[in-house]
Protein backbone atom coordinates (compact mmCIF):
# COMPACT_ATOMS: atom_id res chain seq x y z
CA UNK A 1 0.00 0.00 0.00
CA UNK A 2 2.71 2.24 1.10
CA UNK A 3 4.38 1.63 -2.39
CA UNK A 4 1.48 2.74 -4.51
CA UNK A 5 1.19 5.74 -2.08
CA UNK A 6 4.62 6.62 -2.98
CA UNK A 7 4.07 5.83 -6.70
CA UNK A 8 1.02 7.74 -7.75
CA UNK A 9 2.13 11.31 -6.28
CA UNK A 10 5.34 11.35 -8.16
CA UNK A 11 3.89 9.57 -11.34
CA UNK A 12 1.13 12.21 -10.85
CA UNK A 13 3.16 15.13 -11.30
CA UNK A 14 5.25 14.09 -13.96
CA UNK A 15 1.63 13.39 -15.64
CA UNK A 16 0.57 16.71 -14.79
CA UNK A 17 3.52 18.16 -16.50
CA UNK A 18 3.52 15.71 -19.63
CA UNK A 19 -0.14 16.67 -20.03
CA UNK A 20 0.33 20.60 -19.91
CA UNK A 21 3.66 20.47 -22.03
CA UNK A 22 1.82 18.52 -25.15
CA UNK A 23 -1.90 20.25 -24.35
CA UNK A 24 -0.24 23.63 -24.21
CA UNK A 25 2.23 23.22 -27.36
CA UNK A 26 0.52 25.85 -30.45
CA UNK A 27 1.22 22.43 -32.63
CA UNK A 28 -1.43 20.25 -30.68
CA UNK A 29 -3.69 23.18 -30.07
CA UNK A 30 -3.72 23.99 -33.78
CA UNK A 31 -3.89 20.14 -35.18
CA UNK A 32 -6.51 19.41 -32.93
CA UNK A 33 -8.83 22.55 -34.35
CA UNK A 34 -7.63 21.56 -37.66
CA UNK A 35 -8.51 17.74 -37.01
CA UNK A 36 -12.02 18.41 -35.89
CA UNK A 37 -13.00 20.97 -38.23
CA UNK A 38 -12.12 18.18 -40.92
CA UNK A 39 -14.07 15.79 -38.98
CA UNK A 40 -17.19 18.30 -38.49
CA UNK A 41 -16.61 19.14 -42.56
CA UNK A 42 -16.40 15.17 -43.12
CA UNK A 43 -19.69 14.38 -41.89
CA UNK A 44 -21.09 16.79 -44.02
CA UNK A 45 -20.47 15.36 -47.32
CA UNK A 46 -23.48 13.73 -47.73
CA UNK A 47 -25.04 17.05 -48.03
CA UNK A 48 -22.60 18.28 -50.94
CA UNK A 49 -23.29 15.24 -52.68
CA UNK A 50 -26.79 15.52 -52.67
CA UNK A 51 -26.65 19.16 -53.80
CA UNK A 52 -24.17 18.35 -56.96
CA UNK A 53 -26.56 15.50 -57.73
CA UNK A 54 -29.93 17.61 -56.62
CA UNK A 55 -28.40 20.48 -58.93
CA UNK A 56 -27.57 17.84 -62.12
CA UNK A 57 -31.09 16.52 -62.88
CA UNK A 58 -32.19 15.21 -66.30
CA UNK A 59 -35.12 16.98 -67.54
CA UNK A 60 -37.58 14.80 -69.49
CA UNK A 61 -41.23 15.69 -70.72
CA UNK A 62 -42.90 12.54 -71.35
CA UNK A 63 -45.74 13.20 -74.02
CA UNK A 64 -48.30 9.92 -73.64
CA UNK A 65 -49.91 9.19 -76.96
CA UNK A 66 -50.82 5.53 -77.01
CA UNK A 67 -53.94 4.45 -75.11
CA UNK A 68 -54.56 1.71 -71.88
CA UNK A 69 -51.07 2.84 -70.61
CA UNK A 70 -50.88 1.15 -67.23
CA UNK A 71 -52.16 2.72 -64.55
CA UNK A 72 -48.51 2.22 -62.57
CA UNK A 73 -46.57 4.10 -66.03
CA UNK A 74 -45.20 6.87 -63.96
CA UNK A 75 -43.87 4.73 -61.10
CA UNK A 76 -42.65 1.97 -62.95
CA UNK A 77 -40.48 4.65 -65.19
CA UNK A 78 -39.56 7.03 -62.21
CA UNK A 79 -38.54 3.55 -60.04
CA UNK A 80 -36.05 2.40 -62.93
CA UNK A 81 -34.83 5.77 -63.22
CA UNK A 82 -34.30 7.24 -60.08
CA UNK A 83 -34.77 3.65 -57.79
CA UNK A 84 -36.85 2.91 -55.42
CA UNK A 85 -36.88 5.59 -52.03
CA UNK A 86 -35.96 3.84 -48.78
CA UNK A 87 -38.83 4.37 -46.21
CA UNK A 88 -38.88 7.52 -44.34
CA UNK A 89 -35.99 8.83 -46.04
CA UNK A 90 -35.99 11.83 -48.79
CA UNK A 91 -34.59 11.49 -52.22
CA UNK A 92 -32.91 13.71 -54.88
CA UNK A 93 -33.96 12.10 -57.97
CA UNK A 94 -31.26 12.29 -61.16
CA UNK A 95 -34.38 12.46 -63.52
CA UNK A 96 -37.25 15.07 -63.21
CA UNK A 97 -40.36 13.79 -65.35
CA UNK A 98 -43.34 16.10 -67.15
CA UNK A 99 -46.48 14.03 -67.88
CA UNK A 100 -48.28 15.56 -70.59
CA UNK A 101 -50.99 14.52 -72.88
CA UNK A 102 -50.93 14.27 -76.75
CA UNK A 103 -52.81 17.17 -77.55
CA UNK A 104 -49.67 18.90 -75.69
CA UNK A 105 -46.81 17.47 -78.19
CA UNK A 106 -46.44 20.49 -80.07
CA UNK A 107 -46.01 22.97 -77.10
CA UNK A 108 -43.50 20.49 -75.56
CA UNK A 109 -41.50 20.63 -78.85
CA UNK A 110 -41.03 24.50 -78.24
CA UNK A 111 -39.98 24.02 -74.68
CA UNK A 112 -37.56 21.49 -75.55
CA UNK A 113 -36.02 23.76 -78.37
CA UNK A 114 -35.49 26.53 -76.07
CA UNK A 115 -33.47 24.65 -74.04
CA UNK A 116 -35.74 24.46 -70.49
CA UNK A 117 -35.86 20.36 -70.75
CA UNK A 118 -33.42 17.76 -71.96
CA UNK A 119 -35.34 15.28 -73.55
CA UNK A 120 -38.81 14.73 -74.88
CA UNK A 121 -40.37 11.23 -74.51
CA UNK A 122 -42.98 10.34 -77.15
CA UNK A 123 -44.97 7.14 -75.93
CA UNK A 124 -47.33 5.51 -78.71
CA UNK A 125 -48.26 1.84 -79.50
CA UNK A 126 -47.82 0.24 -82.78
CA UNK A 127 -51.38 -1.06 -84.39
CA UNK A 128 -50.36 -4.52 -85.22
CA UNK A 129 -48.19 -5.86 -81.95
CA UNK A 130 -50.29 -3.43 -79.60
CA UNK A 131 -46.57 -2.73 -77.76
CA UNK A 132 -45.34 0.37 -76.80
CA UNK A 133 -43.17 2.50 -78.94
CA UNK A 134 -40.93 5.41 -77.78
CA UNK A 135 -39.31 8.23 -79.61
CA UNK A 136 -36.79 10.16 -77.39
CA UNK A 137 -35.97 13.73 -79.05
CA UNK A 138 -32.64 15.19 -77.28
CA UNK A 139 -29.37 16.88 -77.95
CA UNK A 140 -27.50 14.47 -75.49
CA UNK A 141 -25.20 11.78 -77.10
CA UNK A 142 -27.09 9.09 -77.86
CA UNK A 143 -24.42 6.47 -76.44
CA UNK A 144 -24.28 8.55 -73.27
CA UNK A 145 -25.15 7.64 -69.92
CA UNK A 146 -28.51 9.26 -69.50
CA UNK A 147 -30.05 8.13 -72.71
CA UNK A 148 -28.77 4.06 -71.56
CA UNK A 149 -30.55 4.99 -68.95
CA UNK A 150 -33.64 5.80 -70.36
CA UNK A 151 -33.26 3.13 -72.67
CA UNK A 152 -33.06 0.59 -69.83
CA UNK A 153 -35.87 2.81 -68.18
CA UNK A 154 -38.22 1.97 -71.51
CA UNK A 155 -37.67 -1.32 -71.52
CA UNK A 156 -39.46 -2.01 -67.94
CA UNK A 157 -42.53 0.19 -68.91
CA UNK A 158 -42.51 -2.19 -72.04
CA UNK A 159 -42.11 -5.09 -69.71
CA UNK A 160 -44.46 -3.98 -67.00
CA UNK A 161 -47.08 -3.06 -70.56
CA UNK A 162 -46.86 -6.74 -71.62
CA UNK A 163 -47.39 -8.03 -67.99
CA UNK A 164 -50.47 -5.83 -67.42
CA UNK A 165 -52.01 -6.99 -70.83
CA UNK A 166 -51.30 -10.65 -70.25
CA UNK A 167 -53.20 -10.22 -66.83
CA UNK A 168 -50.59 -9.73 -64.47
CA UNK A 169 -47.96 -7.48 -63.23
CA UNK A 170 -43.85 -7.19 -62.47
CA UNK A 171 -45.48 -6.59 -58.76
CA UNK A 172 -47.69 -9.48 -59.01
CA UNK A 173 -44.32 -11.59 -60.06
CA UNK A 174 -41.99 -9.90 -57.84
CA UNK A 175 -43.91 -10.45 -55.03
CA UNK A 176 -41.61 -11.91 -51.85
CA UNK A 177 -42.43 -15.54 -51.47
CA UNK A 178 -43.78 -16.08 -47.88
CA UNK A 179 -41.50 -17.89 -45.42
CA UNK A 180 -40.13 -17.73 -42.23
CA UNK A 181 -37.10 -19.24 -40.26
CA UNK A 182 -37.62 -21.23 -37.54
CA UNK A 183 -35.39 -22.48 -34.37
CA UNK A 184 -34.32 -26.35 -34.12
CA UNK A 185 -35.52 -26.52 -30.79
CA UNK A 186 -38.99 -24.92 -30.27
CA UNK A 187 -38.12 -23.13 -26.87
CA UNK A 188 -34.66 -21.78 -28.52
CA UNK A 189 -34.98 -17.62 -30.10
CA UNK A 190 -35.57 -17.29 -33.30
CA UNK A 191 -32.79 -15.76 -35.27
CA UNK A 192 -33.70 -11.73 -35.84
CA UNK A 193 -30.48 -10.74 -37.32
CA UNK A 194 -30.96 -9.69 -40.99
CA UNK A 195 -28.90 -8.99 -43.60
CA UNK A 196 -28.89 -5.08 -43.00
CA UNK A 197 -28.22 -5.51 -39.21
CA UNK A 198 -24.97 -7.60 -40.14
CA UNK A 199 -24.03 -4.60 -43.10
CA UNK A 200 -24.56 -2.14 -40.02
CA UNK A 201 -22.75 -3.74 -37.79
CA UNK A 202 -19.89 -5.01 -39.62
CA UNK A 203 -19.37 -1.38 -40.82
CA UNK A 204 -19.59 0.01 -37.40
CA UNK A 205 -17.13 -2.52 -36.36
CA UNK A 206 -14.57 -1.56 -39.12
CA UNK A 207 -15.08 1.83 -38.07
CA UNK A 208 -14.48 1.47 -34.48
CA UNK A 209 -11.34 -0.98 -34.97
CA UNK A 210 -9.82 1.51 -37.26
CA UNK A 211 -10.32 4.09 -34.28
CA UNK A 212 -8.81 2.33 -32.14
CA UNK A 213 -5.52 1.38 -34.41
CA UNK A 214 -5.30 5.14 -35.62
CA UNK A 215 -5.13 6.15 -31.85
CA UNK A 216 -2.96 3.18 -30.37
CA UNK A 217 -0.40 3.94 -33.15
CA UNK A 218 -0.79 7.80 -33.35
CA UNK A 219 -0.61 8.40 -29.19
CA UNK A 220 2.15 5.41 -28.53
CA UNK A 221 4.88 7.31 -31.03
CA UNK A 222 4.37 10.05 -29.04
CA UNK A 223 5.16 8.63 -25.67
CA UNK A 224 8.28 7.53 -27.28
CA UNK A 225 8.88 10.70 -28.92
CA UNK A 226 8.83 12.02 -25.52
CA UNK A 227 11.07 9.77 -23.85
CA UNK A 228 13.37 9.91 -26.41
CA UNK A 229 13.76 13.45 -26.53
CA UNK A 230 14.06 13.77 -22.72
CA UNK A 231 16.87 10.98 -22.57
CA UNK A 232 18.46 12.73 -25.77
CA UNK A 233 18.70 16.04 -23.97
CA UNK A 234 20.10 14.76 -20.54
CA UNK A 235 16.79 16.22 -18.78
CA UNK A 236 16.05 12.58 -17.62
CA UNK A 237 18.72 11.82 -15.95
CA UNK A 238 18.25 14.99 -13.35
CA UNK A 239 14.90 13.64 -13.30
CA UNK A 240 16.06 10.16 -12.21
CA UNK A 241 17.64 11.72 -8.79
CA UNK A 242 14.18 12.53 -8.18
CA UNK A 243 12.35 10.18 -9.21
CA UNK A 244 12.56 6.30 -10.39
CA UNK A 245 12.39 4.92 -13.37
CA UNK A 246 8.67 3.03 -12.80
CA UNK A 247 7.20 6.23 -11.57
CA UNK A 248 8.49 8.44 -14.25
CA UNK A 249 6.89 5.84 -17.02
CA UNK A 250 4.07 5.41 -15.55
CA UNK A 251 3.58 9.33 -15.05
CA UNK A 252 4.43 9.64 -18.74
CA UNK A 253 1.94 6.78 -19.98
CA UNK A 254 -0.36 8.88 -17.89
CA UNK A 255 -0.06 12.22 -19.23
CA UNK A 256 0.89 11.75 -22.84
CA UNK A 257 -2.23 8.99 -23.11
CA UNK A 258 -4.68 12.12 -21.11
CA UNK A 259 -3.27 14.50 -24.11
CA UNK A 260 -3.89 11.85 -26.19
CA UNK A 261 -7.30 10.69 -25.81
CA UNK A 262 -8.10 14.63 -25.21
CA UNK A 263 -7.87 15.29 -28.65
CA UNK A 264 -9.10 12.37 -29.56
CA UNK A 265 -12.27 13.07 -28.20
CA UNK A 266 -12.29 16.58 -28.83
CA UNK A 267 -12.33 14.90 -32.32
CA UNK A 268 -15.06 12.09 -31.95
CA UNK A 269 -16.89 15.07 -30.34
CA UNK A 270 -16.82 16.76 -33.71
CA UNK A 271 -17.74 13.69 -35.46
CA UNK A 272 -20.30 13.52 -33.08
CA UNK A 273 -21.60 17.02 -33.60
CA UNK A 274 -21.51 17.00 -37.47
CA UNK A 275 -23.80 14.00 -37.58
CA UNK A 276 -26.47 15.46 -35.52
CA UNK A 277 -25.85 18.56 -37.31
CA UNK A 278 -26.76 17.04 -40.50
CA UNK A 279 -29.88 17.16 -40.59
CA UNK A 280 -30.80 20.61 -39.81
CA UNK A 281 -27.98 21.68 -42.18
CA UNK A 282 -29.86 19.40 -45.24
CA UNK A 283 -32.78 20.76 -44.49
CA UNK A 284 -31.31 24.66 -44.46
CA UNK A 285 -29.84 23.50 -47.47
CA UNK A 286 -31.76 21.26 -49.58
CA UNK A 287 -35.28 21.79 -47.83
CA UNK A 288 -35.08 18.47 -46.44
CA UNK A 289 -34.32 16.31 -43.85
CA UNK A 290 -31.64 13.68 -43.86
CA UNK A 291 -30.93 12.39 -40.15
CA UNK A 292 -28.24 10.50 -38.75
CA UNK A 293 -27.69 6.76 -38.99
CA UNK A 294 -26.09 5.29 -35.86
CA UNK A 295 -27.22 1.66 -37.04
CA UNK A 296 -25.98 -0.81 -34.56
CA UNK A 297 -24.49 1.63 -32.03
CA UNK A 298 -25.96 0.70 -28.48
CA UNK A 299 -24.17 1.77 -25.36
CA UNK A 300 -23.26 -1.70 -24.67
CA UNK A 301 -21.05 -1.16 -28.26
CA UNK A 302 -19.88 2.23 -26.63
CA UNK A 303 -18.79 0.80 -23.06
CA UNK A 304 -17.04 -1.61 -24.57
CA UNK A 305 -15.19 0.64 -26.93
CA UNK A 306 -13.92 2.61 -24.08
CA UNK A 307 -13.08 0.03 -21.79
CA UNK A 308 -11.12 -1.73 -24.65
CA UNK A 309 -9.82 1.54 -25.96
CA UNK A 310 -8.03 2.72 -22.64
CA UNK A 311 -6.91 -0.76 -21.83
CA UNK A 312 -5.40 -1.42 -25.07
CA UNK A 313 -3.51 2.00 -25.37
CA UNK A 314 -2.45 1.47 -22.09
CA UNK A 315 -1.13 -1.82 -22.55
CA UNK A 316 0.71 -0.68 -26.25
CA UNK A 317 1.76 2.54 -24.23
CA UNK A 318 4.00 1.45 -21.87
CA UNK A 319 5.67 -0.72 -24.60
CA UNK A 320 6.35 1.94 -26.70
CA UNK A 321 7.96 4.05 -23.41
CA UNK A 322 10.05 1.19 -23.37
CA UNK A 323 11.50 0.82 -26.60
CA UNK A 324 11.57 4.57 -26.78
CA UNK A 325 13.84 4.79 -23.87
CA UNK A 326 16.28 2.68 -26.20
CA UNK A 327 16.95 5.16 -28.03
CA UNK A 328 18.61 8.78 -28.08
CA UNK A 329 17.54 10.53 -30.58
CA UNK A 330 13.77 10.80 -31.95
CA UNK A 331 14.76 10.07 -35.43
CA UNK A 332 15.69 6.61 -34.31
CA UNK A 333 12.22 6.13 -32.52
CA UNK A 334 10.81 4.42 -35.68
CA UNK A 335 13.23 1.86 -35.98
CA UNK A 336 13.19 1.27 -31.93
CA UNK A 337 9.45 0.59 -32.21
CA UNK A 338 9.21 -1.27 -35.60
CA UNK A 339 8.68 -4.90 -34.07
CA UNK A 340 5.84 -3.21 -32.17
CA UNK A 341 3.64 -1.72 -35.14
CA UNK A 342 3.78 -5.49 -36.94
CA UNK A 343 2.60 -6.64 -33.88
CA UNK A 344 -0.26 -3.79 -33.97
CA UNK A 345 -0.75 -4.78 -37.84
CA UNK A 346 -0.89 -7.72 -37.38
CA UNK A 347 -3.88 -7.62 -34.71
CA UNK A 348 -5.37 -4.86 -36.61
CA UNK A 349 -5.57 -7.19 -40.32
CA UNK A 350 -6.58 -10.38 -37.87
CA UNK A 351 -9.67 -8.70 -36.92
CA UNK A 352 -10.75 -6.77 -40.86
CA UNK A 353 -10.53 -10.86 -41.62
CA UNK A 354 -11.89 -11.74 -38.46
CA UNK A 355 -15.32 -9.46 -39.33
CA UNK A 356 -16.07 -11.85 -42.18
CA UNK A 357 -15.94 -15.00 -39.57
CA UNK A 358 -16.42 -14.03 -36.39
CA UNK A 359 -17.81 -17.40 -35.49
CA UNK A 360 -15.21 -19.11 -36.23
CA UNK A 361 -12.78 -20.95 -33.55
CA UNK A 362 -9.43 -18.82 -34.54
CA UNK A 363 -11.18 -15.89 -34.04
CA UNK A 364 -12.88 -16.92 -30.52
CA UNK A 365 -9.59 -18.04 -29.77
CA UNK A 366 -7.29 -14.57 -30.95
CA UNK A 367 -10.14 -12.48 -28.91
CA UNK A 368 -8.61 -13.09 -25.66
CA UNK A 369 -5.13 -12.55 -26.30
CA UNK A 370 -4.57 -9.54 -24.77
CA UNK A 371 -2.27 -7.93 -27.41
CA UNK A 372 -5.10 -8.45 -30.00
CA UNK A 373 -8.26 -7.93 -27.74
CA UNK A 374 -8.83 -4.61 -27.81
CA UNK A 375 -9.82 -5.03 -32.03
CA UNK A 376 -11.02 -8.85 -31.80
CA UNK A 377 -12.87 -8.60 -29.05
CA UNK A 378 -14.49 -5.65 -30.02
CA UNK A 379 -15.07 -6.74 -33.25
CA UNK A 380 -17.57 -9.47 -31.72
CA UNK A 381 -19.37 -7.23 -29.31
CA UNK A 382 -20.22 -4.93 -32.08
CA UNK A 383 -21.39 -8.03 -34.74
CA UNK A 384 -23.19 -9.38 -31.05
CA UNK A 385 -21.74 -12.75 -30.63
CA UNK A 386 -19.93 -12.40 -27.39
CA UNK A 387 -21.43 -13.56 -24.40
CA UNK A 388 -20.54 -11.59 -20.88
CA UNK A 389 -18.15 -13.81 -18.92
CA UNK A 390 -16.28 -14.27 -22.69
CA UNK A 391 -15.82 -10.25 -22.28
CA UNK A 392 -15.15 -10.27 -18.56
CA UNK A 393 -12.33 -12.60 -19.27
CA UNK A 394 -10.73 -10.51 -22.13
CA UNK A 395 -10.77 -7.46 -19.69
CA UNK A 396 -9.16 -9.88 -16.94
CA UNK A 397 -6.28 -10.72 -19.14
CA UNK A 398 -5.87 -7.50 -20.55
CA UNK A 399 -5.51 -6.01 -17.30
CA UNK A 400 -3.25 -8.47 -15.69
CA UNK A 401 -1.14 -8.40 -19.26
CA UNK A 402 -0.93 -4.32 -18.08
CA UNK A 403 -0.01 -4.82 -15.15
CA UNK A 404 3.01 -7.29 -16.68
CA UNK A 405 4.22 -4.94 -19.25
CA UNK A 406 4.55 -2.33 -16.29
CA UNK A 407 6.84 -4.29 -14.28
CA UNK A 408 8.69 -5.83 -17.87
CA UNK A 409 8.54 -2.02 -19.01
CA UNK A 410 10.32 -0.51 -16.29
CA UNK A 411 12.77 -2.80 -15.77
CA UNK A 412 14.05 -2.05 -19.65
CA UNK A 413 13.29 1.53 -19.25
CA UNK A 414 15.41 1.59 -16.05
CA UNK A 415 18.08 0.29 -18.03
CA UNK A 416 17.54 1.88 -21.47
CA UNK A 417 17.61 5.52 -19.81
CA UNK A 418 21.31 4.30 -19.12
CA UNK A 419 22.37 3.86 -23.04
CA UNK A 420 23.62 6.28 -24.05
CA UNK A 421 25.79 6.40 -27.85
CA UNK A 422 25.96 2.82 -28.88
CA UNK A 423 23.69 0.43 -30.98
CA UNK A 424 21.31 -1.62 -27.98
CA UNK A 425 20.80 -4.86 -29.20
CA UNK A 426 18.40 -7.33 -27.54
CA UNK A 427 20.64 -9.35 -25.67
CA UNK A 428 22.37 -6.02 -24.37
CA UNK A 429 18.78 -4.48 -23.26
CA UNK A 430 18.24 -7.94 -20.94
CA UNK A 431 21.15 -7.88 -19.37
CA UNK A 432 20.60 -4.82 -18.54
CA UNK A 433 16.77 -5.54 -17.46
CA UNK A 434 17.91 -8.20 -14.94
CA UNK A 435 20.15 -6.03 -13.96
CA UNK A 436 18.24 -3.00 -13.49
CA UNK A 437 16.29 -2.10 -9.91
Amino acid sequence: MNGWRTLFPNARYIAIREYRSRARSRSFVIGTLILAVLAFAATQTPILIDAVAGGSKTKVEVVVRAAGLPSDAQTVLDQALNGAPAPGSSQHKSFDFSWLTSDQLSPAQKVLEAGKFDALLIVDRDASSRDLVFTLRTDLPADGRQAQLIANAVTSLTIEDRLVRAGTSAAAILAPTRWEVLPVNSSAATPVNSLNQEISSTLLSTGLIVLIFMAIITYGVWVAMSVAEEKGSRVMELMLNATTPLQMLTGKVMGNGAAGLTQYGIVLGAVVAGLLAQGPIHKAALGTDAGAQFGGLSPTVLVAFVVLFVLGFLLYSLLYAALGSLVSRQEDVQSATSPLMMLIMIGYFLSVFGLQAIDETWVKVASFVPFFSPYLMLARVSMGHVQIWEFALAILLLIASIAVALFVAARIYSAGVLLYGQRVGLRQVLRAARMSR
